[in-house]
């Protein structure tokens, strides 16, 4: 008779492979395999003498994976690359230190999250705003405002490049709130993130609490593109504000900070009286996708849009948009198969609301300032630079 303990205690032992045999397998030289033990990818024990053994069950996953990226049906995401005590993404949405953020934005403001994403042990915001407004050129758009204040901030802080742990945070609120005010086209001032909006689009009370909300949904979402782009920076121990400069190169783009806007473009064409149905069908029918609707990380639902979405009901139940909001949704889901995400709640607030053009855009922007600050601070405490290897795949 088998002992099975003794079976299934046989089977679940790992198997290790020698650097010969690993190597031949992933039918890499020593040297990759080398540099995957060094990146966590195989584990590895002492053996024999001053050779070293590899975990199989690691080479087979990580040669599975290879042969799915040759076969190129893998993406580059989804692998965790370094440790962060900022934020958790779970199924309830992002957690910030171990506060989800759906319930933070029941009441808290974006200051309230800053010290809590940045470890505040005091308040950060308790100081003046900066003194002077960015000096800017007319015409520029939000993003290209706050990109050459950034830049011009050594002229409003002698102290612009400096790395004391105790003068980051006071410069990461007074960042903040520059940034805000590049972003509004309007003067630094030490009221609330969300009140500076609320006065600069003229919104009501109800309004202002969505905003509010926004600010805090949107603070951060782990290692998403441009906060690694920040950590980067951060890395090389390039100055705070340098640092963000990274961060908004990436954001940036339509499919990251600026994905809102091209949701905002589909959605002005919804009146009163549009067949949403039919509207959607014709989009599917012509194969455009839709924007606002399915996430790279949330496999079924994104809570931070249902969030906003369910306080933006709760609250203008009566606007003519907001009432067909559960219609628009439905059928999104019925004929793409997803759910909306928070591009799609940012821009159904600023549609709800007649916020101007680029809100919901700006309203992220500020929102995830805060998100990258805290990624600098955590990163300027890391001795490491950040240096992943490529794959090498052309000519040899």
């Amino acid at each position: 008779m088998i002992n099975v303990d003794k079976y299934n205690q046989c089977m679940s032992k790992p198997i290790y492979l020698s650097a010969r045999e690993a190597a031949a397998e992933l039918g890499v030289q020593p040297a990759t395999l080398y540099a995957y033990v060094s990146r966590g990818l195989i584990s590895s024990v002492a053996g024999p003498g001053k050779q070293r053994r590899y975990d199989a069950a690691d080479v087979r996953r990580l040669k599975g994976r290879k042969a799915e990226d040759q076969a190129g049906l893998r993406p580059l995401t989804g692998d965790p690359v370094l440790e962060t005590e900022l934020t958790l993404i779970s199924e309830d949405g992002p957690v910030y230190r171990g506060r989800r953020a759906t319930d933070l934005a029941e009441n808290s403001s974006l200051e309230t999250v800053a010290t809590l994403l940045w470890g505040s042990e005091e308040d950060p915001f308790a100081e003046s705003a900066p003194q002077k407004a960015p000096d800017l050129p007319e015409g520029l758009g939000p993003l290209d405002r706050l990109m050459m204040a950034l830049a011009a901030w050594p002229l409003q802080d002698r102290a612009a490049f400096t790395h004391a742990p105790k003068l980051l945070q006071i410069k990461g609120a007074a960042l903040l709130r520059y940034g805000t005010a590049a972003l509004l086209n309007r003067k630094p001032v030490a009221v609330p993130i969300h009140t500076q909006f609320a006065e600069a689009f003229g919104v009501s009370t109800a309004g202002r609490s969505a905003i509010r909300a926004a600010l805090v949904l949107c603070a951060d979402h782990e290692l998403n593109t441009s906060a690694f782009a920040v950590r980067c920076a951060a890395s090389t121990r390039a100055p705070l504000h340098a640092a963000l400069l990274s961060g908004l190169g990436a954001f940036a783009g339509p499919r990251h900070g600026a994905a809102s806007d091209r949701v905002t473009a589909w959605l002005a064409d919804l009146t009163p009286a549009t067949d949403i149905e039919a509207i959607l069908s014709d989009r599917l029918g012509r194969g455009e996708s839709l924007p606002g609707f399915g996430h790279s990380v949330y496999r079924e639902r994104d809570p931070r849009a249902d969030c906003l979405l369910e306080m933006l009901i709760r609250n203008e139940r009566n606007h003519p948009f907001v009432e067909r909001l559960p219609l628009l949704i439905g059928v999104a889901d019925d004929l793409y198969g997803r759910a909306p995400n928070i591009d799609f709640a940012l821009a159904a607030v600023q549609k709800t609301y007649e916020l101007p053009k680029d809100a919901g855009k700006i309203i992220f922007c500020a929102a995830r300032m805060t998100g990258w600050i805290a990624h600098a601070l955590e990163q300027y405490s890391s001795p490491e630079q950040i240096r992943p290897r490529a794959a090498y795949v052309g000519e040899r």
